[in-house]
């Protein structure tokens, strides 16, 4: 089938099987990245020196960059008990001649033993579990790996070892009782939650938290306590990692009460006016000042979340204001303003189903040609802060919504057709480079021979892997 080499935005480099069946190969052509958001928090967090297990390593969408980031002195131990995936890993290791990686061939649960690893459609659904074709595997434990290896410090664990994590717990224990690293678990894979996973890490000392979508920040989750939709990843911290990770600002501890008053409101309307998009609002009667008092103050909380100034836990408590007052304002009040800006809060805050829901309306709106634009709003995706309107203000406002929509809907057009015409907004200017990526892929990977367009052909900030497109190198495609 051949091999890809692939450039993610951060630079690390990728080996993947050439083919649009595979998911990695996939979401890192459409999207340069992968589809979760962890993967920017660890990039704010990790540093030279640090030391991190990789559970469920693959082709090294975590354990590449992570390698990267922390040499030359952390290591990087990456699980990965597949061949092939560990055969595309250990390429990959070269490519970014990544000494301090070490890629070990086992799975991780309970103990050790010999096992039988069912082979999924794609690499990333290999699992323990399950039925289907088969490949003879190690199995280890997290407590036997800590004896043999003599491990120093371990900062950073990620567990993604499809529904085994609760017997790696298990194994465990005496690892996790004399170290605290920052933990994160998948708790959800495909349709299926783990609702005592959390519970399991809270048993041995551990607070649990999630990533918010718009800052490299983690908030308290209570346990039981229910999670977005897309929520794939939480993470679970002893409290002395938990300090130290809220002195860096990179967590939150507890959450404060907040309210607007006179002073935020007028503060709040100084920095929306010195938006760069806030001319747009010029013809409005009240101008950028929204006239409705509950609207108003979901703009004011929102100022107050993006002035950096201001203490952290503040500043999240002011977002949970803001996205509260919108969305029951929205429920019973929606406007195209409201909604874009609803999107956006929603998006920052992780709340990423009020989001999509918000833009699926905008979407619906725009379609039936009803929608007018008589207040102030945010632009729905953060990518448009600071593109020029000109002269079409209403373009811009669709653009961003409906980008934005296409790339929050699902994690991948891999996993959902799209929503929106790619056809048409692909065309469009101000339009990012992904989207073209994606009308391309979907077509590719349907079966169709499509040529490549000339955006794609070109490099660009958003478009790294031009060189792979323009040699027609992508399945399904001709230049």
């Amino acid at each position: 089938m051949g091999e890809l080499t692939l450039r993610m935005v951060d630079g690390t480099q990728i080996v993947v099987t050439a083919s649009l069946e595979a998911i990695t190969t996939y979401v890192i052509l459409e999207q340069e990245t992968w589809f979760e958001k962890e993967t920017a928090f660890l990039a704010s967090w990790l540093k030279p020196g640090m030391s991190a297990l990789d559970i469920g390593a693959n082709l090294g969408v975590y354990s590449l960059p992570m390698a990267r980031r922390l040499a030359p002195h952390g290591q990087v131990f990456a699980y990965e008990p597949a061949s092939e995936p560990r055969r595309l890993l250990a390429l990959g290791k070269a490519k970014n001649e990544a000494a301090n990686l070490h890629i070990i061939a086992a799975a991780l649960s309970d103990g050790e033993r010999e096992g039988r690893l069912v082979l999924g459609a794609s690499s990333e659904l290999n699992s323990l579990q399950g039925s289907g074709p088969t490949e003879s595997i190690q199995i280890t434990s997290l407590d036997a790996e800590q004896r043999s290896r003599h491990w120093g410090p371990i900062d950073f664990v990620k567990m993604d070892a499809e529904g085994e994590e609760e017997r790696i717990l298990a194994g465990a224990k005496g690892f996790l009782s004399e170290r605290s690293p920052l933990v994160m678990f998948e708790i959800k894979a495909g349709d299926k939650q783990n609702d005592r996973l959390p519970a399991a890490f809270a048993s041995m000392g551990f607070d649990i938290y999630r990533l918010i979508g718009g800052a490299p920040v983690l908030v308290p989750v209570k346990l039981g306590e229910p999670l977005d939709p897309y929520e794939l990843n939480l993470f679970a911290a002893k409290r002395d990692r938990a300090r130290a990770l809220a002195e860096e600002g990179l967590l939150i501890e507890t959450i404060p009460s907040w309210e607007p008053d006179d002073t935020v409101r007028d503060w709040a309307l100084t920095q929306f006016e010195a938006q760069p998009f806030a001319h747009i609002f010029a013809a409005l009667s009240g101008g950028a000042a929204a006239q409705d008092p509950v609207y108003r103050d979901a703009l004011a909380a929102y100022a107050t979340w993006r002035s950096e100034e201001l203490a952290l836990p503040r500043r999240y408590a002011a977002l949970k204001f803001a996205c509260d007052t919108l969305g029951s304002l929205c429920q019973n009040q929606a406007s195209l303003s409201r909604l874009s800006t609803l999107a956006r809060i929603a998006a920052d805050i992780g709340s990423r189903a009020i989001a999509v829901n918000a833009l699926r309306y905008v979407a619906d709106v725009l379609k039936g040609g009803k929608g007018r634009i008589l207040e102030p709003f945010w632009p729905a995706s953060p990518r448009f802060d600071h593109l020029e309107p000109g002269t079409n203000p209403v373009g811009w406002f669709v653009v961003a919504a409906l980008e934005r929509l296409e790339q929050m809907a699902s994690f991948s057009s891999c996993f959902a057709p799209s929503l929106v015409d790619l056809d048409w907004l692909a065309g469009q200017p101000l339009v990012g480079a992904e989207i073209e990526r994606r009308r391309i892929l979907q077509r590719a990977r349907a079966g169709q021979r499509v040529e490549v367009p000339p955006r794609l052909r070109v490099t660009a900030p958003d478009h790294v892997n031009d060189a792979i497109w323009r040699a027609g190198a992508v399945p399904n495609t001709r230049v």
